[in-house]
């Protein structure tokens, strides 16, 4: 697993005016690597909005962390809003970016808030949670899952890339 903290370099106004967009939610979520059984219990709270036009800070935040064929998005859980146990297939990532061993690929998670009751991230048994600027990470192949349980919109960086 990958965790650390890095400095925070921005406010809540610099994420939470962006435009979000829903991502991998209903049918389309299954090809994440949900169970189809997920999907059918979760069904309209099953993903998360998405936001890739994301402002320079924080491109810059996922160039520090020194990835190769780095994508960066934005993610906003509402509340009441669950991404199931599942394993990231990387498809698109990997068709666009021409992987050849996905085993390089890695995701990290950075917290732009404090954690709040409700609030969680699963990486294999671990809850995962903390201040703002803490991150977490997984590589490709891990197990994890996402939920919003409380009671305010829950916002995190998302960053994909390749570690040699």
């Amino acid at each position: 697993m990958i965790l650390g903290k890095i400095k925070k370099t921005w406010t809540a106004k610099d994420f939470k005016q962006l435009k979000y967009h829903l991502g991998n939610a209903g049918k389309p979520f299954a090809k994440i690597g949900a169970s189809k059984h997920s999907i059918k219990n979760y069904k309209d709270t099953a993903g998360a909005y998405l936001c890739n036009d994301l402002p320079a800070k924080f491109t810059k935040i996922a160039l520090s962390f020194g990835l190769e064929k780095t994508v960066v998005a934005m993610q906003k859980m509402k509340v009441g809003q669950v991404l199931p146990w599942h394993t990231d297939t990387c498809s698109t990532y990997i068709k666009k970016n021409n992987i050849k061993n996905k085993n390089k690929i890695v995701r990290i998670i950075v917290f732009l808030e404090d954690a709040r009751p409700g609030h969680q991230l699963w990486i294999k048994d671990m809850l995962c949670a903390g201040e703002a600027a803490s991150y977490y990470g997984w590589k490709f192949g891990t197990k994890h899952m996402a939920a919003n349980l409380g009671e305010q919109d829950r916002y995190t960086l998302q960053i994909t890339g390749i570690k040699n």
